[in-house]
């Protein structure tokens, strides 16, 4: 309302350059007048308010009734924020010029700011009844007796309107919503119906009737106008999204795919709505939409971290469910997704979490390194970034880094013995490879020790280590064998523990157990076939079964098997280390 007192006070100026504003002639203005008048225009424009306010009542001080100096002061008031004092300057001016239409205009819009609604809409009738082609003051004065509860004066109003425009919009509306909150339901049916009648495909007024049945809870004709709304505007995600929801809850998963599928197209439905119509459609395996979705998902959200992260998920999940040759394609879009996410927020942990298990899936270990020490930056608090940091560091040789993120790790640690477990694991094999076997041996123990489910698992990668470092072997045996469970325990199966077991054996020169366990693995993997097989001719070796070793090795060499030391061991007929 500011701008346009303000607009219509500088046209007022425009067209008085040589003579005084608009006003009556009847009084002759002095210089003096004249003057003080200006000054105050130019004071109102540099702000200067108060000092402009000053100027204007000098100005009627000496001429009372001049209506341009009244509004000038009503305008002035009105930007210091005095309504009272602005309306009161206003009804002066329209007094000196009541044929004024800036003036009518002015006070009307100021009586409905002041909440005089009665009396806005008075004048707001008075004002249409002399621009009848001008809609705007029609419906300003149906919204004032409106919310003066004057209903039959509103209606009074539309209906003058509607002889001046014929069947309006506008008019209908209005009409519909004051007949609805008055309770003539049936009225307010109509009205719309008859609008629609004549204007089938106007999407207003179908939206209009699509609520008001809903309101009234007629579900059946509700469906009729929202499919002939989706008709006439295929943008309307909304309205496909609530044929989807209920053709869903009738069990009609096809139709409801359909709309869903629609919605998503229509690039109108909200980052909620359509990350929810994409699982859908995900979830009911409709791979060819789902295709198309993912680039018009792309199209309309590009910078947007939760699409982003439904893209994600979608590719992760696509990873676990595909061959070999296309999962690590899937593993890779959706680390893309996820990290295109996380540089729009990082503020997502289940992100991080979820490249660095990628990662550490996928064997990448700096990779795994790098996100890791990127995550422990973004949440420093996080224990779980400091193991999967330490996991790489270790792989990538990078011990003393390993020991440190394992020891800030743990001071961030909660009530959660697997992954405290997992961490001094980790801080063994630190220790492992900076070659202090004895810290790593008690690190592991310590890990052990929590009896967390992990604990078995710890145990054959302790025994494992062991073996591989020569150190105290009959400890390694020792412990291995008191592992119970662990071939049931985080992917470790009873062939590598068995397989370990033989290798300890042998290397204590227990070359008869070590065969007995070797046959009581059974496997058809064949890689697993080719050591054992290689084992058990080792072991005869040592036994000095020249013809029964050999026999062991060429097996395993027709299986695949073609270490150097495999053949070295046919072409000489002995045991080689």
């Amino acid at each position: 309302m500011l701008y346009r007192f303000f607009l219509v006070f500088t046209v007022c100026l425009c067209g008085c350059k040589e003579s005084l504003p608009i006003a009556s002639p009847k009084q002759q203005r002095s210089n003096e007048f004249i003057q003080s008048f200006h000054e105050g225009v130019r004071l109102k424009l540099k702000g200067n308010y108060y000092e402009a306010i000053d100027r204007f009542k000098a100005c009627i001080e000496k001429q009372p009734l001049d209506d341009a100096s009244h509004f000038a002061l009503a305008q002035t008031y009105l930007l210091v924020g005095d309504l009272k004092l602005a309306e009161v300057h206003t009804l002066s001016a329209l007094e000196a010029d009541k044929n004024n239409l800036f003036y009518q205009v002015e006070l009307a819009y100021m009586l409905r700011e002041n909440g005089s609604f009665d009396d806005a809409a008075e004048l707001f009738e008075l004002i249409s009844k002399s621009r009848i082609r001008n809609t705007e003051y029609y419906i300003a004065a149906i919204d004032c007796y409106k919310r003066a509860g004057n209903y039959s004066k509103a209606i009074k109003v539309i209906e003058s309107l509607e002889r001046v425009r014929g069947n309006h919009l506008e008019a209908a509306i209005r009409k519909h919503r004051i007949y609805t909150e008055m309770g003539r339901l049936k009225e307010a049916e109509k009205v719309l119906l008859v609008f629609h009648k004549t204007h089938p495909k106007n999407t207003m007024a179908l939206a209009s009737l699509v609520d008001f049945y809903i309101q009234n809870d007629n579900q059946p004709k509700a469906l009729q106008m929202l499919k002939a709304l989706v008709v006439e505007d295929p943008q309307n995600g909304m309205g496909f999204l609530m044929l989807a929801e209920y053709e869903y809850q009738q069990g009609n998963r096809k139709k409801a795919g359909d709309y869903f599928y629609k919605a998503i197209l229509s690039e109108n439905i909200t980052v909620k709505e359509s990350a929810s119509a994409f699982d859908y459609l995900v979830h009911h395996k409709e791979n060819k939409r789902v295709e198309v979705c993912i680039e018009v998902l792309q199209r309309s959200f590009p910078d947007n971290d939760t699409i982003l992260t439904v893209l994600g998920n979608y590719y992760y999940k696509k990873a676990s469910q595909n061959d070999k040759s296309r999962k690590q394609e899937a593993i890779q879009k959706a680390i893309n997704k996820y990290g295109e996410a996380l540089k729009i927020n990082p503020n997502h942990f289940d992100l991080w979490q979820k490249l660095m298990y990628m990662h550490y899936d996928s064997k990448k270990w700096e990779k795994l390194r790098s996100v890791a020490e990127a995550t422990t930056r973004t949440f420093p608090l996080r224990p779980e970034s400091y193991y999967f940091g330490s996991v790489a560091c270790n792989q990538l040789e990078k011990y003393e880094r390993a020991s440190e993120l394992v020891d800030m790790g743990l001071t961030f640690i909660i009530d959660d013995p697997v992954l405290e477990s997992d961490l001094l694991g980790q801080r063994g094999e630190a220790f492992f490879g900076m070659g202090i076997p004895e810290k790593a041996m008690v690190c592991y123990l310590e890990a052990i020790d929590l009896k967390a489910p992990t604990a078995a698992y710890l145990s054959f990668n302790l025994c494992m280590n062991m073996y591989q470092r020569g150190f105290k072997l009959e400890e390694a045996l020792v412990l291995l064998e008191a592992s119970e469970g662990l071939e049931q325990l985080h992917g470790v199966e009873d062939d590598s523990f068995y397989l370990l077991k033989a290798d300890l054996l042998f290397a204590l020169a227990r070359y008869v157990e070590a065969l007995n366990t070797l046959n009581e693995i059974d496997t058809e993997a064949k890689n697993m076939i080719i050591d054992v097989l290689i084992r058990k001719g080792d072991a005869s070796a040592k036994l000095m079964q020249q013809e029964k070793a050999l026999r062991y090795w060429k097996e395993a060499q027709q299986l695949g098997g073609s270490s150097r030391k495999l053949i070295e061991k046919i072409e000489t007929g002995r045991y080689v280390e």
